[in-house]
């Protein structure tokens, strides 16, 4: 029954602001619009969502159900059933390990835009506009290859330094029938279109800017190291500028930071799950833990302390060898999620982290070549994840039903 403040089923109120779709398409996505910048969202079914509100997001529902809220006031999917005993005991054999970006959390937006901020202090001559929205779909783009923060500031110089700025606005000047569709880039999409065609429309789009995107894909870690001896910077206090550019943001506007940090979908509401059945459920991730503890509170996830490691704790080697070497974990089944292709392959070349059983969250900043050769099985130890398999990932029984 349709009211005034929504949609009535049963005993359940689902608020009119939330749009309501299901949708036949891929899922597996962080949905919606943020203050980060506009995402148009499209599916088979011609559904098109523009910006709505300053921070409620046009998440999608896959017709399931109720969903929770975050803590901020922006939607989660939905909750789980009560668990059987006997679920609850295999869940207790079950080490989860997930990284954050990228996995559980859609925030390349945020983290493009607080490396925006860090540039226009680091160099307040350079060509970088007055909003950071011409950088967000290029950052998107190169985002597979960032492994920290605040390797965000340095790409946006080098961005902004092959006048990124200029090209974007002059195609925005274009008219519209001679634009290349790049919006999916902007924020996920619906469509089944092959990622390298959009990729390489805005490649074309930008010109020296898109061809600097180009270079970075393919040999970051060089263009990287170069660009820190050219400019003599210091990597610590780079990490340290970043963070405090986003100490800054969250003091005087924490509405606006989490609403450019986007929960992937079913992931927080999988994990909540997992804790609630007695898994044993860690983060290793390689952001600033202060950062990454304040988005897993707002997604509803209670993690202890002690399980969520982060910048500062070290390689994520390291991090997976020291929970394995834990006497009270002897014999459980280790899983280890992550969206980047070289970490995981870094671990799986480790003989002492053969007993972890690797997967890369297709949903997250990998290539489409990386979710081909895994597809392909030319990696040996690492398997394909989407979300509809994690929602089963080491039970009989769905986390969530």
């Amino acid at each position: 029954m349709m009211t005034m403040d929504g949609l009535q089923i049963g005993r359940i109120q689902i608020p009119a602001v939330i749009p309501t779709v299901t949708d036949s398409s891929r899922s597996g996505r962080a949905y919606g619009s943020s203050d980060c910048g506009l995402w148009s969202l499209q599916t088979r079914h011609t559904l098109k969502l523009k910006r709505f509100g300053s921070f409620w997001p046009a998440t999608l529902v896959t017709g399931l159900g109720t969903r929770q809220l975050r803590r901020s006031g922006r939607p989660r999917r939905r909750n789980p059933l009560y668990a059987s005993s006997s679920e609850a005991g295999e869940a207790s054999n079950l080490v989860m390990c997930f990284d954050f970006d990228g996995v559980v959390c859609d925030s390349v937006n945020e983290s493009s835009t607080a490396a925006w901020k860090h540039a226009k202090e680091l160099w307040p001559s350079l060509a970088l506009g007055d909003s950071p929205e011409p950088f967000l779909e290029p950052m998107r783009l190169v985002r597979p290859v960032v492994e920290t923060g605040w390797e965000n500031t340095l790409i946006i110089r080098i961005l902004a330094e092959a006048d990124l700025v200029e090209a974007s606005q002059r195609f925005q000047k274009r008219p519209a029938k001679r634009r290349a569709n790049v919006a999916s880039l902007g924020g996920p999409s619906l469509l089944d279109e092959p990622e390298s065609s959009s990729s390489a429309e805005l490649i074309d789009n930008l010109g020296i800017a898109g061809l600097m995107c180009k270079n970075i894909l393919g040999s970051w870690e060089r263009i990287r190291d170069q660009k820190i001896a050219e400019l003599q910077l210091d990597v610590e206090e780079l990490i340290k500028g970043f963070g405090d550019v986003r100490d800054r943001w969250m003091a005087q506007d924490l509405k606006s930071w989490f609403g450019c940090n986007m929960a992937y979908d079913i992931v927080p509401d999988v994990m909540v799950e997992m804790l609630s059945r007695g898994a044993q459920v860690f983060v290793i991730t390689t952001k600033q833990k202060r950062f990454a503890k304040a988005l897993l509170e707002d997604f509803g996830v209670e993690l202890p302390e002690a399980n969520l490691f982060a910048l500062e704790d070290g390689p994520k080697t390291k991090v997976l060898k020291s929970l394995l070497a834990k006497s009270e974990y002897e014999g459980k089944e280790f899983h280890f999620i992550e969206d980047k292709l070289g970490t995981l392959r870094k671990v799986a070349k480790d003989p002492e982290l053969n007993a972890v059983q690797l997967h890369l969250a297709s949903w997250g900043y990998c290539t489409q070549k990386d979710i081909d050769v895994v597809k392909a099985g030319l990696l040996e130890g690492i398997s394909l994840l989407n979300q509809p398999e994690m929602e089963s990932l080491g039970v009989s029984e769905p986390w969530l039903y």
